[in-house]
């Protein structure tokens, strides 16, 4: 009886090894692909710039003096942003305040006044008129400047023009490796996307005082704008015949 039901354990035993290459090299068929690669490109020109203006009283004998002259001032500088097309959706406060300014004479603080500013950040959407945006403003009274930052406004019409380059260029790889292999593309089994979007770069001009009476500083700079380059990677998934 032992013999037999080991007789009868060894042959089942045979036949599963038996079974073994041909369950193996048909799994190795049906999971045969192959991953390939894709790149994909757009160059464009940014259409909006960001820019920060600000107003600083200096030392004023009072909170009260330092705010109306902030008002007075940051006002006009408000009003000449605007006569150039900035559309009040476009322009955010980033601070307001007003601050105790002190000297120390020995070892003692002294309040000597008090100073108030105020800054914005502006959406320039006409990139021509930035420079007199800046000219303007200073000329009223702008004595604070941050950097111009370029960007795209619409980031996903360009993100989906580079993704169907990328697409394009795997496909083509996928068909030449392919046929150097000598398989037949099958069904895509997977798909992936990235982009890869370029930081909003700064044109820097360090904050510093700036005269607004003065004409020199009150000249309309050239803006350079340059351009920018979105990237797409794909990577798509074949099954072989």
């Amino acid at each position: 009886m032992t013999i037999v039901l080991l007789g009868g354990l060894l042959y089942v035993a045979g036949q599963y090894v038996s079974s073994q290459p041909q369950r193996i090299q048909k799994e190795a068929e049906a999971n045969r692909s192959i991953a390939i690669q894709g790149i994909g490109k757009v160059q464009t020109k940014p259409d909006i710039a960001q820019y920060s203006l600000g107003v600083t009283t200096g030392v004023q004998p009072s909170a009260a003096v330092a705010m109306v002259n902030l008002t007075n001032k940051f006002n006009a500088v408000l009003n000449a942003v605007k006569q150039q097309g900035v559309k009040a959706e476009d322009i955010k406060t980033t601070n307001l305040s007003i601050n105790p300014v002190y000297d120390w004479n020995n070892g003692k603080q002294a309040l000597r006044g008090f100073e108030a500013s105020e800054n914005i950040e502006i959406k320039i959407r006409d990139l021509n008129k930035i420079g007199d945006i800046l000219a303007k403003s200073t000329i009223e009274g702008a004595n604070q400047a941050g950097g111009i930052q370029f960007t795209v406004d619409d980031p996903e019409k360009l993100q989906t023009e580079a993704q169907k380059k990328a697409i394009k260029d795997a496909q083509g790889k996928a068909r030449e490796l392919a046929k150097a292999l000598g398989v037949t593309l099958g069904k895509v089994k997977t798909f992936s996307a990235s982009a890869t979007f370029p930081d909003p770069y700064l044109l820097n001009r360090d904050s510093a005082p700036m005269g607004g009476a003065n004409a020199e500083l009150a000249k309309s700079p050239e803006v350079p704008v340059g351009t920018q380059e979105i990237t797409a990677n794909v990577t798509i998934v074949y099954e072989l015949k």
